[in-house]
């Protein structure tokens, strides 16, 4: 047993840099994930019911205002600085896109200021709710910056313990604000604590990222990312729309009980959303760098690999879906199971426009991909304000997922024009592959609809995958080390 382990241990410690990060990132994502599962059904259980509701429509403004108070510098420009400038360049053009953010979010603050009793009432939010958001903004660019600068450099200890100790900070205060709040402002004192925690790493890794450098403002580097993200903000924020419409619109609509219930899936669907992110953010680099050296060869064969294995990973937590929000929420929250499907799958056409973004986003074509976000957000607020009425709050799981559809469809079509126009002939991306997923899960998506009442049969369907993962198991570890390796 000794030999055994002290054998791991001296592979681990022979691995490359890179594929140790990559080790480290997935369990960190586990762990993430793992403590974001614990805490739904804490929540759910110590928050009124409307309370939660009132929470979770203020995460979702939070997530479009967060848009609006920093253009997300982070997704675009400071991911091309990382990438394609040298040291010097890259700390000025740091600390510019730094300020831009604070100026950005300065000019949201006074709104607020001015207008906040209006804004108030058209949300459904207090004025406090909103002055509180507006501070947490400020410092989100810090952190969003420092954790793609250690994710860039690979390093992944310091990155590992300030993301998991953030979410479990996070969760813990949570509890001992909302305990100590009264019933009717549970909503206000979780708010609170999560302003809290993003303030005090804020402060502390905006000094990690200027303590050897200075700031520098840099009307160059403005410009640039104004141009940059200017035309990538209405598509940015047409995603939060399209990702928050149905919540806001049931809060508008129904009322908050009704937030609260379509909530519990979309916080389980956070939760494997963070995987997918992570995968993501591991192959960004990696095609960054292909597309860089024109090596295209195996790209398309890695992405049918990856969209594989997500899809897989989808079908399992549809698949339990009545057990998990049996977990996450009290009996009330039951009827939720309903919304999964959906929900789960439309978690799975996100990855896929994500995956075909950053071949947009490398190529810095952001002008091209505004339309398609908007005309999905459009049609998301449309379809929302005709079926809620109609069938109530699960129908918006199912409009959220045609837009979602409809939004990948689009960012294939730009993506294969971007790649065109940039001299990338061969395709990257197996159409038929992907026709023949996308289809697959839609068709499983109504069968599970159906088989939740029936225990084992939705456990066959199971232990089918769960076998099929096992049997595949060393394909998708050469394509994880495929990745990683470059």
């Amino acid at each position: 047993m000794y030999k055994k382990f002290k054998k791991i241990i001296n592979m681990y410690l022979n691995l490359p840099i890179q594929v140790k990060a990559s080790l480290w990132f997935v369990m960190s994502t586990v762990l993430l994930k793992g403590i974001a599962f614990i805490t739904v059904p804490i929540f759910t259980r110590i928050m009124d019911t409307t309370q939660y509701g009132i929470y979770n429509v203020y995460l979702t403004w939070y997530e479009m205002f967060t848009i609006i108070g920093t253009f997300g510098l982070e997704s675009c420009a400071y991911v091309s600085a990382l990438t394609k400038f040298n040291e010097k360049d890259k700390n000025e053009a740091q600390a510019s896109l730094l300020e831009l953010s604070w100026v950005l979010t300065s000019i949201l603050f006074v709104v607020f200021c001015i207008l906040g009793d209006k804004i108030s009432t058209i949300l459904g939010l207090p004025k406090n709710l909103l002055l509180l958001m507006c501070l947490q903004i400020y410092f989100v660019p810090a952190v969003n910056f420092w954790s793609m600068r250690n994710r860039f450099q690979y390093k992944y200890k310091s990155l590992v313990f300030v993301s998991v100790s953030m979410a479990i900070f996070n969760a813990l205060l949570g509890i001992v604000f909302v305990m100590n709040f009264g019933m009717k402002d549970q909503a206000l004192g979780r708010v609170i604590s999560i302003v809290a925690v993003q303030i005090i790493y804020g402060i502390v890794l905006l000094y990690k990222l200027l303590k050897n450098g200075k700031f520098i403002f840099s009307i160059k580097y403005w410009k640039w990312a104004l141009e940059l993200h200017l035309p990538l903000l209405p598509h940015t924020l047409s995603l939060k729309v399209l990702a928050g419409a149905d919540k806001v619109m049931i809060n508008a609509i129904i009322g908050a009980t009704a937030t609260a219930l379509y909530s519990v899936s979309y916080s389980v669907a956070v939760v494997v959303n963070l995987i997918k992110t992570s995968i993501v953010d591991a192959l960004r680099p990696w095609l960054y760098i292909n597309l860089k050296e024109k090596n295209t060869n195996n790209i398309k064969e890695v992405i049918n690999g990856i969209l594989m294995l997500v899809t897989l990973l989808t079908l399992v937590f549809v698949a339990f879906a009545p057990e998990i929000i049996k977990i996450a929420a009290p009996a009330n929250y039951y009827e939720a199971i309903y919304c999964m499907p959906p929900v789960m799958i439309s978690s799975f056409f996100t990855f896929l426009y994500s995956v075909f973004s950053i071949v947009e986003m490398y190529y810095e074509e952001t002008k091209k991909i505004m339309i398609a976000s908007i005309v999905a957000a459009v049609l998301n607020v449309l379809l929302n304000a005709v079926f809620i009425k109609i069938f109530g709050y699960i129908a918006a799981a199912f409009t959220t997922l045609v837009c979602y559809i409809v939004l990948s469809i689009t960012h294939y079509i730009l993506a294969n024009s971007v790649l065109k126009k940039n001299g990338v002939l061969e395709p990257l991306f197996d159409k038929k592959t992907i026709i023949s997923i996308s289809v697959g899960l839609i068709g499983l998506m109504f069968v599970f609809e159906y088989v939740y009442e029936y225990m084992l049969l939705r456990y066959v369907i199971l232990i089918i995958m769960v076998i099929i993962l096992y049997v595949k198991k060393a394909y998708f570890i050469n394509l994880i080390k495929t990745i990683k390796d470059k």
